[in-house]
């Protein structure tokens, strides 16, 4: 007989193929972050982390697998790997946490929204590692485990504590600055996108549906619970790798690196050509009998901007851009 029940097997190996691919998924988007040049250190130290964590989590969830798949009694060495798969999950879980708490901070500058949400973080961080160690110490399985699965629940609910607060947030945060784009970034699915993958919504909806399916003793948490740790880097190294659309500025905005102000900062990239020139005017405009002339054009061109995420590392920004 198997650790675990037949029924629980098939989901269980189910999960651990979809974990597999999307860990394949994230070392792609890692390589690719990693091949551009001039990115923040921090950035790249968190990502290094997130990578061994998520390293270590894959290979313990095959070992648990194998554990369950092999016709033994022993137990210990299945719970090694559950304790494994936590605590690295949940350290990947932090980062990405920490990394959204520290683009909201930059965007808005709120010290005590942050700090709460700081704390927040490395409490359910806190529960989940000793959820991890308590199984090591009382090798069950379940609510068998006892006080280590009280725990697990109560780092459960502070994470999703956290992932809601978060995408709660930044998701108003980012509705804000999306509300002056340009018409293509007004396209309802986009704005659904940009603001799932850029708050975080992603992550805290499979926290929220994970932890319930725990509490209700699912099959199907062992999907969710699986790849809670992919969710997650993948969610932050989308942000990394993509935009989100700012507000349409009459200018080209500058960054300065003095004291922090009461406000924080934003780096914007252009996306577009500046439209302000006599002949793109003149072709537009072929029934006009005058075209303006060039030193009539305003000097402070249109520019579509995009909020690049991959440079707010922490402290590398010093004072907000003037809106």
């Amino acid at each position: 007989m198997a650790v675990i029940g037949a029924v629980s097997l098939i989901p269980m190996m189910a999960s651990s193929w979809v974990n597999v691919a999307l860990y394949a998924v994230e070392l792609v988007l890692c390589g690719q972050y990693f091949a551009r040049p001039f990115r923040p250190l921090i950035n790249k130290i968190g990502l290094g982390i997130m990578v061994l964590a998520d390293t270590f989590c894959t290979i313990s969830i095959c070992f648990k697998v194998s554990m369950a798949v092999v016709p033994t009694e022993e137990r210990y060495r299945f719970v090694v790997g559950l304790a494994v798969q936590i605590i690295t999950t949940y350290i990947t879980a932090a980062i990405t946490q920490l990394s959204f708490c520290n683009l909201y901070y930059i965007l808005t500058g709120n010290k005590l929204v942050a700090g709460i949400l700081t704390i927040l973080i490395f409490v359910h961080l806190g529960f989940s590692w000793a959820s991890g160690i308590l199984l090591l110490r009382l090798p069950r399985l379940g609510p068998e485990s006892g006080l280590a699965f009280k725990i697990n629940i109560a780092g459960a609910a502070t994470c999703v504590a956290a992932d809601v607060f978060l995408a709660v947030f930044l998701g108003w945060q980012f509705y804000q600055m999306m509300q002056d784009t340009i018409p293509m970034t007004r396209s309802m699915v986009r704005r659904i996108l940009i603001l799932c993958v850029g708050s975080g919504a992603l992550c805290a909806a499979n926290t929220l549906v994970m932890l319930i399916l725990l509490l209700k003793g699912s099959p199907v948490f062992n999907l969710l619970g699986t790849i809670q740790g992919r969710v997650y880097a993948l969610s932050i190294l989308a942000n990394f790798l993509l935009g989100i659309p700012g507000r349409r500025s009459g200018r080209i905005p500058t960054l300065s690196f003095g004291p922090r102000t009461s406000v924080s900062s934003v780096v914007f990239r252009s996306t577009s050509a500046p439209t302000g020139s006599a002949q793109n005017a003149s072709k537009l405009t072929p029934d006009r009998g005058t075209s303006a002339s060039t030193s009539t054009l305003p000097t402070n061109d249109h520019r579509d901007e995009v909020v690049q995420l991959d440079e707010l590392g922490l402290g590398s920004i010093q004072s907000k851009v003037d809106s």
